[in-house]
């Protein structure tokens, strides 16, 4: 047995509550180490000495790089207890509790695992509807000026021609000077809210809408109205109401690690410098404040965006009644958050409290681009920005730097770094605002965006488009990948465009009915073939397969089971698809001899170059 492989943590991934009565537990071993796992557990608080012991059998529900996973959910019956491992690899059985290695499990009830009560505050309660939520991306700036259209477009596309930068418009307002580039819209998203419902979106996250300097509206100068540039406040709630009335959900933008330097508080500080009441409110000021030449911390370096110091309690109080104000006066639906992991916990706990306290299923997703790990826990967010998932498929779907085995341990790796109600609603990206879309990572092939598309929309966690990838907007600068959007015109030049929206909707919308593929389960098949990434979705209800073939070649793989008798429908096929059962001779040896030979069916499919097909098994 590798023991410094063996792994498990209370109070973690590897134990947590998702009910007063329900618990998981996982525990971590080296890959294809052991033969059994099961987890023993009592009444902490027993009143007699001998304690009767349950035993459950835990399910390897993961193989990632190095590690296998093995986990369990089970149901005590009774708040307080305690819990310990047994494991064999086949030649030693062993007892693991308290981090340690036991020849038995015979111990007094203190040296095991403790749960010491199982508290209903520290259950996850992820929103049940974000496991369902197809989300889309927009960039308000970017997306529309009417139905239909974006009237910025020919200006855009004429500055990226010269090669030249276009400038922001500037526009008085009450709240200062603020500026467009583009010229998108609330109306213009209002009056195209069929198509995201055509698409099958039931999710809008919305970039920066408050008053600001910057088109990009990461520098704020108002967190109570929105800027002057997208539309009014009343046009604002007409946008939310509308999408509501649709079916769709919205999300905001929050950016409290830092705001711009017309917000009130810093205008305080260069008005009144060290007296200031808002001081505090500001990290690691060196007065005298007179411009952007003065020392002070900020976001990235970047002077006309002043660092916050959340964990003043007045300016904590105040962005916390921020995050409540915009679900109780406008009925939004939950925040993304900005540079996350760049503030306290503090603050984020007490902004979690307010935001639920004004709506119990409000969605938090936190921009973390590493690891969240420290930051997707019961008490702070929900979610977050999956770039993890982004790389992943870059590196198997457009560099091709690995295969598919390699691929699918990875997101292994992925599903365990978080509780399953976590993992379960990540915002699985291909690109965003802030990186090169995914077509341009594909060099411009469609095909291969078209296989992202496909492994985004039937893997576990919450796809998220950015408005443009279903019409193959292509871009690697800002300039490029914040193009205006590019609306169907029903010209021949649109036939590729087209083809690609129809390809997302399908998807969309085999998602939203088939309950396998909104999930939490996933199973990958190893088909001896590096190219063709295999994967059983819904274990627990009528399971979908999905096969791609990530070659630019017709590829063969065997399906260690058979299949053409469990298919139950087609639900995308390419051309060219077959399905052969063959028969494999196993020798099965004992002490070096052949004592048996049996045949059993394995299947072997036959894929077109760069093709998906998904089948209801």
């Amino acid at each position: 047995m590798i023991k410094e492989a063996i792994y498990h943590r209370i109070d973690s991934e590897y134990c947590y509550c998702t009910g007063e009565d329900s618990v998981t537990l996982r525990l971590r071993s080296a890959k294809n180490d052991l033969q059994s796992c099961s987890v023993l557990f009592g009444n902490r608080v027993y009143p007699k000495e001998e304690i009767p012991l349950t035993e459950v059998v835990m399910q390897k529900t993961a193989s990632g790089t190095l590690f296998d996973y093995y986990e369990a959910s089970v149901h005590p019956g009774f708040e307080r207890m305690f819990y310990f491992f047994k494991i064999s690899d086949g030649t030693e059985t062993l007892w693991y509790y308290q981090s340690e290695f036991h020849s038995t499990g015979k111990a007094h009830r203190n040296r095991y695992y403790q749960l010491p009560f199982i508290l209903r505050e520290e259950c996850y309660n992820v929103p049940g509807w974000a496991h369902k939520a197809v989300m889309y991306q927009i960039f308000p700036d970017s997306f529309a000026t009417g139905k239909g259209e974006h009237k910025g477009l020919a200006a855009a596309c004429a500055a990226l021609e010269k090669g030249v930068r276009q400038k922001e418009r500037e526009i008085n307002t009450e709240f200062g000077i603020s500026k467009t580039l583009h010229g998108g819209t609330f109306k213009g998203i209002t009056e195209n809210v069929q198509w995201l419902k055509g698409l099958g979106i039931n999710c809008v996250y919305l970039n920066p809408v408050f008053a600001a300097v910057s088109y990009h509206k990461y520098d704020t100068n108002d967190y109570k109205h929105v800027d002057p540039c997208f539309g009014t406040d009343e046009e604002f709630r007409t946008l939310v109401s509308v999408l509501h009335d649709n079916g769709i959900r919205v999300i905001l933008d929050g950016v409290f690690n830092h705001s711009g330097t017309g917000f009130f508080a810093w205008q305080d500080i260069l008005k009144n410098q060290e007296k200031s009441t808002y001081r505090s409110w500001f990290y690691d000021i060196t007065f005298p404040v007179k411009d952007w030449k003065s020392e002070y911390t900020c976001f990235a370096y970047v002077k006309s965006m002043p660092k916050l110091n959340l964990n003043d309690p007045d300016a904590a109080s105040y962005f916390a009644e921020v995050g409540k104000y915009w679900i109780c006066e406008y009925g939004v639906d939950g925040w993304r958050l900005d540079v996350a992991n760049e503030v306290n916990k503090n603050f984020w706990r007490k902004f979690r409290n307010a935001v639920r306290s004004a709506k119990s299923d409000a969605l938090l997703i936190a921009e973390v681009w590493e690891d969240a790990q420290n930051w997707q826990t019961y008490d702070l967010f929900d979610s977050a920005m999956n770039y993890r998932f982004t790389y992943a498929c870059a590196d198997f779907l457009a560099h091709r730097s690995i295969g598919a085995k390699e691929f699918g341990e990875r997101f292994s790796d992925m599903l365990m770094r978080y509780p399953s109600p976590v993992s379960s609603v990540q915002m699985n990206l291909l690109d965003s605002h802030d990186v090169e879309r995914f077509l341009y990572t594909c060099g411009g092939e469609v095909r291969r965006q078209k296989l992202a598309a496909a492994v985004q929309m039937t893997f576990p966690g919450m796809p998220s488009i950015f408005a443009g990838d279903e019409r193959a907007m292509n871009g690697k600068t800002e300039a490029e990948y914040r193009l205006p959007f590019l609306w169907p015109k029903n010209i021949e030049q649109d036939k590729e465009r087209d083809d690609m929206t129809n390809w997302y909707r399908t998807l969309i919308h085999l998602r939203h009915k088939k309950e396998a593929l909104t999930s939490s389960s996933i199973a990958f098949h190893d088909v001896q073939n590096s190219s063709i990434l295999a994967y059983t979705r819904g274990l627990d209800c009528d399971p979908v397969l999905v096969l791609i073939n990530n070659d630019d070649a017709v590829q063969k793989g065997v399906l260690p089971f058979p299949l053409s008798a469990a298919i139950k429908e087609a639900l995308i096929i390419p051309d060219g698809f077959t399905v052969d059962q063959i028969l494999t001779l196993q020798t099965h040896k004992s002490d070096g001899s052949v004592t048996q030979q049996s045949q059993l069916p394995d299947c072997c499919v036959v894929l077109p170059p760069l093709s998906v097909c998904i089948l209801q098994c």
